[in-house]
């Protein structure tokens, strides 16, 4: 890995735990300053390592990375909730793509056993079934956007056999944090709003966003 890259995903860390502290501090306006700066930085750090290994895989990432921005700035807005989890469902989408593009000869662990992928589809279904009677009128969105993530969960889970092991626990560990990421979220927006469930969402979000580019590094090598 580049001199560069590893000072970059420093400042994305040093900028996760500003954020954290920014948050449990309650200081909003100043966020501005933190939380829309964690994406680009993993863009540019994402960028920078594999920029002479472009190919189709190289820009499902950085279009995953932007969205997931939008998805930021769009969230810390007033009203804009839905445009905020669009631009996310946006993410996840160019991240199961960039999942199901991975070529190998070897098939991938789900389509080995595919009983592995069981679990996450009960979770999601009883997440969901929990979950409804806080949604209202989001029922719809909400069940649509459980649904994707629960996919890309289940396609990082594939990656398995596909690419290096090490590449493979990166994948899974940083989709599974997403997963649990936005549950907490949802938790947190829908039924009850708390200080650690706030910090944890951050937490979990950057530790996956940070996994998945980490291990989409790898497979670019």
């Amino acid at each position: 890995m580049k001199r560069t890259t590893k000072r970059l995903f420093l400042i994305f860390w040093i900028l996760a735990i500003a954020e954290l502290l920014l948050i449990y501090f309650h200081q909003t306006s100043t966020r501005w300053f933190t939380k829309p700066l964690l994406m680009p930085v993993l863009m540019i750090a994402f960028y920078t390592e594999s920029n002479t290994k472009k190919g189709g895989l190289f820009y499902f990432i950085l279009l995953a990375l932007f969205f997931s921005w939008a998805g930021d700035v769009f969230l810390m807005m007033k009203n804009l909730f839905i445009p905020g989890l669009i631009s996310f469902l946006l993410a996840h989408v160019f991240y199961i793509i960039y999942f199901l593009q991975i070529k190998n000869t070897k098939k991938g662990l789900l389509q080995f056993q595919p009983l592995i992928g069981l679990p996450v589809i009960i979770y999601i279904a009883i997440f969901l079934w929990q979950l409804y009677p806080f949604l209202d009128a989001l029922k719809i969105p909400v069940t649509v956007y459980a649904i994707t993530i629960g996919t890309m969960l289940l396609m990082a889970i594939n990656t398995k056999r596909k690419v290096s092991d090490d590449a493979a626990v990166l994948f899974f560990n940083g989709a599974l944090q997403f997963v649990i990421s936005d549950s907490l979220l949802a938790v947190n927006l829908f039924a009850v709003n708390n200080i650690i469930l706030s910090l944890c969402v951050m937490l979990t979000y950057c530790s996956a966003q940070y996994l998945i580019v980490k291990a989409a590094v790898l497979n670019a090598d």
